[in-house]
């Protein structure tokens, strides 16, 4: 018995030992490989004109290093733009590479779909708009909230649509992922920008709150008197709280009224943001107002507010 039990030790350690150094392997592999790659991909990024040898080796590779050259092709199309990027897009429509994630966006396995997902929202090519828009109902959150980012990169009315949407189906989503993409869309497109104003009123709380931050990121000054209304009248602390802080990015004289009756919202969070929003403005813009709450003697306001001395006019 002591036999079979030390054997089934040294088996165990045995096997540790050979998976550690397959691993090993695999990792100084994949380092040599990256290695190889890395400087054949800067060379081609950056050098102008491109030899066009290095243009057809990079195209041409193969198996495990043709992976490393999509990898370090796609690693480095985040931090360029104008012809180098259109050139490294083309050279990888030229490997095939978006075939080979449109057929991965189709896997059974949630991590392989949200992986090609992301890389197709890398490479920002107009036929896979509808795959990507598609992926924001897929039952795995990973994938619609991976998709749902990578919309920033295809704008337009229908993306945006698809973005709001999950929010109102309750898609457990990161709100700062909705809330990027839709300012990415927003600052991208015209038709974008104009779903995301109609979402101020939608039935859903969630939409109006996040298309109310979205427009106060965006500092869309056109927006302000739509914003100072869902201040005014919707019916939620939480629509009422984004469209004060949006009003405080905004930055408009003529929000004042609005910002001054978010003052008297019976939710104290709001109060502190409208206040918040007027001190921001101009001193001598928002002095009557601020002179105004301060006379009403509330309580949760009164320490942030300027000392009577402080205001124009006083």
């Amino acid at each position: 018995m002591l036999v079979t039990v030390w054997a089934l030790v040294l088996l165990t350690i045995l096997a540790t030992l050979l998976s550690h150094a397959a691993r090993v392997r695999t990792e100084r592999s994949q380092r040599a490989l990256d290695e190889a790659a890395r400087p054949l991909v800067a060379r081609f990024v950056l050098d102008d004109p491109v030899d066009p040898g290095l243009r057809a080796t990079l195209r041409d590779a193969r198996g495990a290093f043709g992976d490393r050259v999509d990898e370090r092709l796609l690693a480095v199309l985040e931090g360029i733009t104008g012809e180098g990027r259109e050139r490294t897009v083309a050279l990888l429509v030229d490997r095939g590479h978006p075939a080979r994630l449109r057929r991965r966006a189709r896997s059974r396995r949630a991590l392989v779909r949200a992986a090609a997902i992301r890389r197709l929202g890398r490479l920002a090519l107009p036929a896979d708009a509808d795959l990507v828009r598609r992926a924001t109902a897929d039952r795995a959150p990973v994938v619609s909230s991976v998709a749902a980012r990578a919309l920033a990169a295809y704008p337009g009315a229908a993306s945006a649509q698809a973005v709001l949407d999950l929010l109102r189906a309750g898609a457990s989503v990161p709100q700062l992922v909705v809330v990027n993409s839709l300012i990415g869309q927003g600052e991208a497109d015209e038709d974008a920008l104009a779903r995301i104003r109609q979402g101020l009123e939608d039935p859903e709380a969630r939409v109006r709150a996040a298309c109310a931050q979205v427009l106060g990121e965006l500092t869309s000054t056109a927006d302000a008197p739509l914003l100072g209304e869902l201040l005014r009248r919707d019916p939620t602390a939480g629509v009422q709280l984004a469209a004060a802080g949006a009003l405080r990015r905004v930055g408009r004289a003529g929000a004042v009224p609005a910002l001054l009756e978010g003052t008297r919202s019976a939710w104290g969070p709001v109060r502190l943001q409208a206040l918040q929003a007027l001190l921001a403005l101009p001193r001598e813009v928002a002095a009557p107002a601020l002179a105004e709450v301060a006379r009403r003697g509330d309580p949760l306001l009164e320490p942030l507010l300027p000392r009577p001395a402080d205001l124009p006019g006083s």
